[in-house]
């Protein structure tokens, strides 16, 4: 079995998220698998309607994987979707597709797919520049908090305390023209959940650990990369359901989603497709990495028992041995004038499958 790791940052050990990346691929390796871990954005591409499309890696025509799991999060670049969006029609499984690496990836996107199938998020407005004050007085009131649309760890979010603060914040921004390229959202702040929240880790439909996150004195935010701590926290059956279901609403395999504390009990603040579990398994007495490698393949088998899977076929230009064989196992060994077809790029349909059903859309018309 041949299983990739897609990573975007510094391949440095001091950055934690790729000492993350190495723990998975460990894990992986301890269950023979073939692992790699991989720059998306250093890969290049080039498909065909012929069904000639091949991918080059640092000078080496690449082979097709069985499984790759994304550690890209919400920095995920239109590069980066570009090359899990050429490995997925190839038929290649993904823990954490594509299409719901975007989705999570925008915090105003993600409350709306929640907030349309009636699970609870934020009251949140669209940040717009000068920002209507009357609207979101009325609407939001104060504090409120300020994020950019993209952001990990805690990066991009602010706390205007008063209508003060928050005119003087939005006109440093517009000043600066932070705007430019940046999106914000203006959301309002719930109080009962300052300085501490949940991190739910959910693994295909289940609940991994659950921790509570408490921030360090005199700050708002509760990440642990912002100097916060964190305890291991009961998962109760109010948890458990609620995040359970934000992950199949939004079709993730695996994710870390943060609960905020309210007067009805939880409400939904965001989700992560590539949540950190540094700080969580010592807290929670589990091993994450492992719980992530058994998740992928026991995907990839399922994908199997459904017939999906995909060919990759080299450029003429590229230079490896020819392999014969016939069958599943030689369709991993593709070569330069291979007497094997290559398949072509599998269905939306198929695609469809592998993420389950889609969610129920909301009918606007009728809530009105």
């Amino acid at each position: 079995m041949k299983l990739w790791l897609f990573f975007q940052d510094r391949f440095d050990e001091k950055v934690p998220e790729y000492v993350e990346a190495l723990k998975i691929k460990a894990e992986a390796e301890a269950r023979g698998a073939e692992t790699d871990i991989m720059n998306p954005e250093h890969i290049e591409l080039l498909v065909d309607s012929s069904g000639d499309w091949y991918a080059m890696y640092e000078g080496r025509v690449l082979d097709l994987p069985d499984i790759v799991i994304p550690r890209t999060g919400a920095d995920t670049t239109y590069t980066s979707l570009s090359v899990m969006r050429f490995y997925e029609r190839l038929g290649v499984t993904f823990l954490n597709t594509p299409r719901v690496v975007e989705t999570a990836a925008d915090k105003l996107h993600t409350l709306q797919v929640l907030a349309a199938n009636g699970l609870p998020v934020p009251r949140t407005m669209l940040g717009t520049f000068p920002p209507n004050m009357e609207a979101i007085e009325k609407n939001l009131g104060f504090p409120l908090i300020v994020k950019t649309l993209k952001g990990t760890c805690g990066g991009g979010v602010f706390l205007a305390e008063s209508k003060d603060q928050f005119k003087d914040l939005t006109d440093l921004i517009a000043e600066a023209n932070a705007t430019t390229g940046t999106h914000f959202i203006f959301q309002k702040f719930v109080a009962k959940s300052r300085g501490k929240d949940l991190r739910v880790f959910v693994i295909r439909g289940k609940v991994h650990a659950c921790m509570q996150r408490i921030a360090a004195e005199g700050s708002f935010k509760a990440n642990l990369s912002k100097g916060g701590r964190g305890i291991a926290h009961p998962i109760t059956p109010e948890i458990a359901e609620l995040s359970i279901k934000v992950a199949r609403e939004l079709r993730l395999d695996v994710t870390g989603i943060d609960l905020l504390f309210d007067e009805n009990g939880f409400t939904v603040c965001e989700a992560n497709t590539t949540p950190g579990f540094t700080g969580l398994d010592p807290a929670c007495n589990v091993n994450t990495a492992r719980a992530i490698v058994d998740a992928a393949i026991a995907k990839w088998h399922e994908n199997q028992r459904k017939g999906i899977f995909g060919f990759l076929r080299l450029p003429k230009w590229g230079t490896t041995n020819t392999k014969g064989g016939s069958g599943k196992a030689a369709a991993r060994h593709i070569a330069q004038d291979s007497p094997m077809p290559a398949m072509k790029p599998i269905s939306d349909a198929a695609i469809a499958d592998v993420e389950g059903n889609p969610a129920p859309r909301m009918d606007v018309r009728a809530a009105a």
